[in-house]
């Protein structure tokens, strides 16, 4: 079957990232039900930039993802309902949050490091070569993924870590 959106060429692009994107969100998804961590892979990057720096507020986190406000207070919301993450008030400004994991967001965080270890491999692997242009390594990436999914990849590879 004809990949129609490749055929749009450029007029396309947009819609091909979209597409890969949810389609990776939905891999990682299974590779997290697989190895039983509850995370939502849509919630990474404010998850890693709290690990990264140990005390953030939602500026900093809007500042340093370049993530709109209400996308990162959901995003808060969401780390908290699983418990995750917490704040403390700032002493001067009761009105600023400064957010920080807690006990159960560290331990899933060193669950996730061997994990996240393997989806960084396997996605640098299909990423890189030499291609002529984005729209052709694009085209090389969605066949990749079509002949063994994102998340078959890294589960055999993260299951050779635990024999």
């Amino acid at each position: 079957m004809k990949d129609q959106l490749q055929h749009y060429g450029t007029l396309g692009l947009g819609s091909r990232f979209k597409r890969l994107s949810e389609f990776m969100m939905k891999e990682i998804q299974i590779v997290y039900q697989s190895c039983n961590i509850d995370f939502d892979p849509y919630l990474f990057p404010i998850f890693k930039v709290i690990i990264d720096q140990k005390l953030v507020t939602t500026t900093d986190i809007q500042e340093q993802l370049q993530y709109t406000q209400p996308a990162i207070t959901q995003a808060l919301k969401k780390l908290m309902d699983k418990k995750l993450v917490g704040y403390k008030t700032d002493t001067t400004d009761k009105r600023k949050k400064h957010f920080k994991l807690t006990n159960k967001g560290k331990k899933i965080h060193q669950e996730m490091i061997p994990l996240w270890k393997v989806i960084d491999e396997q996605i640098k692997w299909l990423t890189e070569g030499s291609a002529i242009s984005l729209l052709h390594h694009l085209t090389h990436l969605e066949s990749q993924l079509r002949k063994k999914s994102l998340s078959e990849r890294i589960l055999e590879n993260y299951n050779k870590l635990s024999i």
